[in-house]
């Protein structure tokens, strides 16, 4: 995981199930990755790619055909974005300190070393309680606010 946010394959993937949420309480709507991909402006074989990730990781099932497509496994409101990001980059409790890699473990942290901690676990507490039940009911996974 990067500093403070995420990659661009978990950004994607977060794109592909925010959609899916949006879909989530009608069980019959399975959705292609040519449908995420064209609602969310991504390439197809990105989408393809990140649905693949996503439904080994048993995030969303997928079925085969013309009548096929993928949908969440579980509901949106139990599936958090730190879920989906960890999937995708390794949690890493440390960051690169802005005066070298090797400055902060040493018994005087840099100057910024607080209000980095501090900003990391900000957006940890973020992505573990924000959880994909805000794009359901919209008609293509955005906010209707």
């Amino acid at each position: 995981m990067s500093t403070f946010g995420y990659s661009k394959m978990a950004q994607n993937a977060i794109a592909a199930v925010s959609f899916l949420a949006a879909k989530y309480d009608d069980p019959l709507c399975r959705c292609s990755s040519a449908q995420i991909a064209e609602a969310r402006d991504l390439p197809q074989a990105l989408v393809a790619k990140v649905l693949t990730r996503l439904s080994q990781a048993n995030f969303v099932t997928g079925s085969p055909g013309p009548n096929g497509g993928y949908r969440l496994v579980r509901a949106p409101q139990e599936i958090t974005f730190y879920d989906i990001v960890s999937h995708f980059d390794p949690v890493n409790d440390t960051f690169p300190c802005p005066f070298g890699v090797d400055y902060c473990p040493n018994k005087n942290p840099c100057p910024l070393h607080d209000e980095l901690v501090a900003m990391r676990e900000s957006v940890d507490r973020f992505l573990k309680s924000a959880h994909f039940a805000g794009f359901a009911n919209t008609e293509d996974g955005y906010s209707s606010s």
